[in-house]
């Protein structure tokens, strides 16, 4: 399990709602990035939900194996002893907020709810598990930048109800969005062309191909895939090739351009330019920093 991160920064803005008095009640987090940052490591929270809400950007996550597009207004959450992060990938640009809470021992109270709601909230939020991303709206941001404001000073008695009623606030509207959207699955279409994809990373994928294979014209492959999966294609195939490009580079056989090669790539140059949109350094940089020395 991590220690939570309670240390802000001038690009990460954290507030430590435990130490204010909230039981059950962790951190409340944001970044805005204006160039990307070092991955996030994998990780795991016992016994906690954390919610994050993209404000704008887009962000890559993994969770318990599973990949995971986030875009502007989106929610996203990881539950109780679910490893999470964003691999070897970097923190995009954008602004994102993160909140933690400990799911309560039984017959606990979380933010002056009773028992029996207290309860019910965490049932509710655990019959999210299976359709963890989902759109929110801006009624979100504005109850946690109104927490910020309110933290900016020393908080009164007074203050604490606000921030209180703000977190109840926000997590029925979560609870809203997500029962919402609880019908938005990945469709077997596009859940099995993505295990294609998966498999047959040495290979280039022309997206009428894949079109094909799913029995879809391009533009609503196309459309469809980026609904589903949160991300384009195209995008799609770059990052699963550059996340299997580190396992090869790791292989100390293995030069930069084998691995363009064995990924069809169509030059070493292009991988490279690919592998740090993607990651923020260089095949070259990468290579050293895990201690194979330079291959080209």
């Amino acid at each position: 399990m991590q220690k939570l991160d309670k240390v802000s920064t001038e690009d990460r803005q954290i507030i430590d709602l435990e130490a204010l008095g909230f039981e059950f009640v962790k951190v409340l987090g944001s970044y805005n990035y204006r160039q990307m940052n070092k991955s996030l490591d994998m990780h795991v929270h016992e016994n906690m939900i954390e919610i994050c809400f993209l404000e704008k950007g887009s962000q890559y996550y993994h969770i318990q194996g599973e990949d995971y597009r986030i875009n502007g207004g989106d929610l996203l959450l990881t539950f109780p002893g679910e490893e999470h992060g964003t691999k070897s990938f970097p923190e995009e640009r954008g602004r994102l907020f993160w909140f933690i809470m400990e799911v309560p021992d039984k017959n606990r109270r979380l933010l002056n709810l009773t028992r029996k709601d207290t309860k019910l909230l965490m049932e509710s939020f655990m019959s999210l598990k299976s359709n963890r991303k989902f759109k929110g709206s801006d009624r979100l941001k504005h109850d946690l930048n109104a927490i910020y404001r309110i933290c900016k000073y020393p908080i009164s008695g007074l203050d604490k109800i606000k921030i209180t009623n703000l977190l109840l606030h926000f997590l029925l509207n979560v609870l809203e969005f997500g029962n919402k959207h609880s019908n938005q699955i990945i469709s077997k279409e596009i859940a099995d062309i993505c295990i294609f994809i998966k498999n047959n990373l040495n290979e280039s994928f022309p997206l009428e191909h894949l079109a094909q294979l799913c029995n879809l014209s391009l533009s609503h492959f196309k459309y469809k895939f980026k609904k589903e999966m949160g991300y384009s294609p195209s995008d799609y195939i770059l990052r699963q090739k550059i996340e299997k490009s580190k396992e090869q580079l790791r292989i100390k056989t293995n030069s930069i351009q084998d691995v363009a090669y064995n990924l069809a790539f169509s030059s070493s140059s292009y991988f490279a330019t690919v592998f740090k949109r993607y990651t923020g350094e260089s095949p070259s940089s990468y290579l050293l920093s895990n201690g194979n020395g330079l291959k080209s």
